[in-house]
């Protein structure tokens, strides 16, 4: 996989000023900074897949599962019942 480049624009000078700041409290670059912060925030969006989110999202539902008990309906037919909604 080879790296992409992603330009971004502020249009708040003071803004890239708090992210220098940030960014050299932490002893990395600009860039390594923004590597860092944007994973954190996409996976508060829902839209980063991660193998520990995906796990414990299992562990929660089989939980879930458990507390709930058989629901007397075949996954199979929710499952074909969802796709004709």
């Amino acid at each position: 996989m080879g790296i992409s480049r992603l330009s971004v624009y502020l249009d708040d000078p003071s803004l890239r000023e708090r992210v220098k700041i940030a960014a050299a409290r932490r002893g990395v670059s600009i860039s390594a900074y923004v590597l860092q912060a944007l994973p954190d925030q996409l996976s508060r969006e829902g839209l980063l897949y991660d193998e520990r989110t995906a796990q414990e999202a299992a562990r929660v539902l089989d939980a879930l599962r458990a507390q709930v008990g058989p629901i007397g309906i075949p996954v199979r037919d929710l499952i074909d019942e969802g796709r004709y909604r």
